[in-house]
């Protein structure tokens, strides 16, 4: 019989290695196997558990910080009641001095309180970070508007623009009022602190109001503050703030008048008109003019007449008038001139006639003084031993003038006890500048000079200059526009009208505050400067 076939390898059956057993611990490795793969999957979904709650806690505390910030750069609100609306809307402007400073949020009625009560508007309005600080109780607010009435024109800015709310802080140091009442319209102006307030008397109101400015040469130098009927009826007082940089400019002889925008003018050649800016056409204003010799700096509670028109000589007059910081500088810096008196008797006819000559002279702490050689010389003319020199309360006398008299004495030569020098001058060889020895103290309220200091010379350019009086607010300022130089010295513009008791006056360079020269009037203005 013949043998089975064998079966094909691939189709046998095949028999699982039996696994062995020690122990009975078979059961126990395939337990540990399971354990170890569950714990890794439990450290996984730990790990994701803690990543996913720290990045929740900073989404958290960056959102926090985020709405503090907001918070922060936000603002403040605050609510002001207004009568009336006048169209304005959410999302126009707080402004400050053109500056804005918040933002209407809401506008809405106020809430009513009965039958019969008119509600009045409420907006809210968020400010800008930095504003709350000027916002303080008190202040002002008012929406700005077009207004055009006989009295005033105000807020043309906002015919084609958005309306916005004016406001004006009060006087108050604190920040705690979070609720105000509007105006109506905008409350009249507060003056600058320092400012000068003075009362014009008119025959009628013209045009002006609170806010019609002040002008000078053109230039806005102050404001009415307000404008009101006499007590008795008989005029109108306008109040006005001279701005403490300016006020200096108004004298006590200073003359008033209404300026218009539009100038019309009738000559042989026709008509001629002048316009200034749309603003002034609008507006007008008040001009002042002061005379060439002109009065004391007046002082708060000054009272002028406000002209309609002025005369053809006011807009001619031409004086110097420091002001501002130089004059608080001349005030402080510059030297006081003192007034000299030389007197002597003559013959006239037989009789005994005093004669007298004035000049001016600075004084010096080393007890000399510094005036023009002709201030104290005595005339050929006058009798022996009658001479005398006069300045701040002392006298030199007769026979020390008589050696500073004495002919062919050269320059820089002390002659005498009297003459501590000589300085050349280049106007003129017969009037050279001397310093004299006083025989005493001077009676002075201002502290002499330090000549070492103040006779240094000045050097170029030649800067603005100071023609000094014994008065500081007559001291005659000269800009540096207005000065030649020439062989003979410094030759001033004819537009400067100099007064004629200025002669010999010292002149003073401003920028260094060192001395310059000497004055010499006529019909050229010279100061005539030492020749080093």
């Amino acid at each position: 019989m013949p043998d089975a076939p064998l079966e094909s390898p691939s189709k046998a059956t095949s028999v699982p290695e039996a696994i062995p057993v020690v122990n009975g611990n078979v059961a126990q490795g395939l337990n540990s196997n399971s354990t170890d793969a569950t714990k890794n999957t439990g450290r996984q979904k730990n790990a994701g558990m803690s990543w996913m709650w720290l990045a929740t806690a900073a989404a958290a505390l960056l959102s926090l910080y985020l709405f503090f910030q907001t918070y922060q750069n936000q603002g403040e609100l605050i609510v002001i009641d207004f009568e009336e609306g006048h169209g304005l809307s959410p999302g126009d402007s707080l402004r400050y001095r053109g500056i804005e400073v918040g933002r209407v949020e809401k506008i809405g009625l106020q809430p009513s309180k009965g039958p019969g009560y008119s509600a009045g508007i409420e907006v809210a309005v968020r400010l800008t970070p930095n504003a709350r600080k000027t916002i303080t109780d008190g202040t002002s607010f008012w929406i700005v508007r077009p207004i055009v009435s006989i009295e005033s024109i105000r807020g043309l800015e906002t015919i084609v623009g958005p309306k916005y709310i004016g406001m004006e802080p009060g006087t108050s140091e604190f920040a705690n009022t979070k609720r105000f009442q509007g105006l109506d319209s905008p409350p009249s102006i507060r003056p600058k602190e320092g400012s000068v307030e003075i009362i014009l008397d008119a025959a009628k109101r013209f045009s002006l109001d609170s806010g019609t400015p002040i002008l000078h040469r053109g230039f806005h130098v102050g404001d009415v503050l307000s404008v009101s009927l006499a007590s008795d009826a008989r005029s109108v007082l306008v109040r006005c703030a001279i701005d403490p940089e300016y006020h200096e400019l108004v004298r006590s002889n200073t003359k008033f008048w209404m300026r218009s925008g539009l100038r019309f003018g009738l000559g042989i050649t026709g008509v001629s008109l002048e316009a200034d800016s749309i603003s002034q056409i609008l507006y007008g204003g008040i001009e002042f003019a002061t005379p060439d010799h002109r009065g004391k700096i007046v002082s708060t509670g000054a009272r002028f007449h406000l002209h309609e028109r002025p005369e053809d000589e006011w807009t001619q007059w031409n004086p110097s008038l420091p002001y501002g910081a130089l004059w608080e500088k001349l005030q402080r810096q510059f030297p006081v001139c003192y007034r000299t008196s030389l007197t002597w008797k003559q013959s006239s006819f037989g009789f005994q006639v005093t004669k007298q000559k004035l000049g001016w002279a600075l004084l010096f702490d080393d007890g000399t003084l510094l005036l023009r050689e002709d201030f104290a010389n005595l005339p050929a003319s006058a009798i022996e031993n009658s001479g005398q020199l006069e300045v701040a309360g002392v006298s030199i006398p007769h026979e020390a003038l008589a050696s500073i008299s004495s002919k062919g004495t050269p320059a820089g030569t002390p002659t005498g006890p009297t003459l501590h020098s000589k300085i050349p001058m280049s106007y003129n060889a017969s009037a050279s500048m001397l310093r004299l020895r006083l025989p005493s103290a001077p009676t002075t309220a201002v502290p002499p000079l330090d000549p070492m200091e103040f006779l240094q010379p000045v050097g170029e350019p030649i800067d603005d200059v100071l023609i000094v009086s014994p008065e500081t607010d007559r001291s005659i300022l000269v800009d540096k526009s207005r000065i030649t130089q020439t062989d003979l010295g410094l030759v001033l513009d004819p537009s400067v009208n100099l007064p004629d008791d200025l002669d010999g006056a010292p002149v003073v360079d401003i920028r260094r505050g060192r001395w310059l020269g000497v004055l010499h009037p006529g019909p050229k203005h010279i100061i005539s400067i030492p020749q080093r």
